[in-house]
């Protein structure tokens, strides 16, 4: 065998070589990529649940549960604690929202994310309560969740998540003037 023999042999499995880690390189990506995903799965898993417990725990409370119902007959003080409960609430859907745009949800996960945004937002007191703080949220997923909502219209500022703001909020998701 002659050097310029070896030389070939030691081109081409240098290049097998390369074709091997690049092989392994491609699988450690893909499998570094679902284990991205089930961390930011199991995340939202864990901030849901948290939440659910939280929303559980107040809802003990007459006039806290007075305002998910969409009662226009609430204190100042459970409507204050109410619209900190949808910020909860909208902070978690935007998160959601922005890690599908990401590519970071799969379908399924964002299927029942949109399946639970779709109920959440059937409660007169969370629509109302997303009418009264919908500008505190990024416009592309503020749009969003307006769709979602369907022809409700938006009308909200930082000075309207007053009471007779919530009333009129509550009378325009059930219809009742």
């Amino acid at each position: 065998m002659s050097l310029t023999d070896l030389a070939s042999l030691g081109s081409f499995v240098s290049g097998a070589a390369v074709l091997v880690s690049l092989v392994y390189l491609s699988l450690q990506i893909r499998q570094s990529t679902k284990h991205s995903q089930a961390l930011i799965q199991q995340g939202r898993a864990a901030r849901i649940s948290d939440t659910s417990l939280r929303l559980a725990e107040l809802r003990a409370d007459d006039g806290l549960d007075k305002c998910f119902e969409g009662s226009p007959d609430v204190s100042p003080k459970d409507l204050a604690r109410f619209l900190f409960v949808c910020r909860s609430i909208f902070v978690s859907a935007e998160d959601s929202y922005f890690q599908n745009l990401q590519g970071l949800l799969d379908k399924v996960a964002f299927e029942s994310f949109e399946s639970s945004v779709k109920a959440g937002m059937a409660s007169p007191g969370i629509a109302a309560g997303w009418l009264m703080t919908r500008e505190m949220y990024e416009p592309q997923f503020r749009d969003y969740l307006d769709r979602t909502m369907g022809d409700m219209p938006g009308r909200a500022s930082p000075e309207k998540r007053r009471l007779a703001n919530w009333k009129a909020a509550i009378a325009q998701v059930t219809g009742e003037t």
